[in-house]
């Protein structure tokens, strides 16, 4: 450590690790929380704490997220890298998040590791496959 910030950001992390992804949120993001489902909060989470200009690493963001809030948070991060500078790394398997236009997917399950679309994903094509399968479900 080589300053009073690189210890609060310490804090931060062994905070983080401490206690669940909801309660990390709940604690952190201040607000109208308990008004919010926990989807609704993350979603509130990423997007006042993305700035511009800046590297973000996510680890399975969609995680408690509601379809549409996937949706609307691949939108989100998309514009965010495209208009405002970010960089992302993010770890998926959100076929939302997978589809962000520009995307640069390695396949960790691939040996060796490949880059692919995100349609050729073994994740995504089980989706697909079960939605194909269930059709007739669906009617009109």
């Amino acid at each position: 450590m080589n300053s009073l910030e690189d210890f609060e950001r310490l804090k931060k992390i062994v905070d983080a690790r401490r206690c669940t992804q909801s309660e990390y949120v709940r604690r952190n993001l201040g607000q109208n929380v308990r008004e919010r489902s926990n989807g609704e909060s993350a979603f509130a989470y990423f997007t006042q704490k993305i700035k511009s200009d800046a590297l973000y690493l996510l680890d399975e963001p969609e995680n408690s997220l509601s379809v549409q809030l996937q949706k609307e948070l691949a939108v989100f991060l998309s514009d965010s890298a495209r208009f405002y500078g970010c960089q992302l790394v993010i770890a998926t398997h959100s076929p939302f998040i997978l589809s962000m236009r520009g995307a640069k997917i390695y396949d960790l399950d691939a040996d060796p590791v490949d880059v692919k679309e995100w349609t050729e994903l073994e994740n995504v094509r089980e989706w697909y496959r079960f939605f194909k399968e269930n059709s007739d479900k669906f009617g009109s």
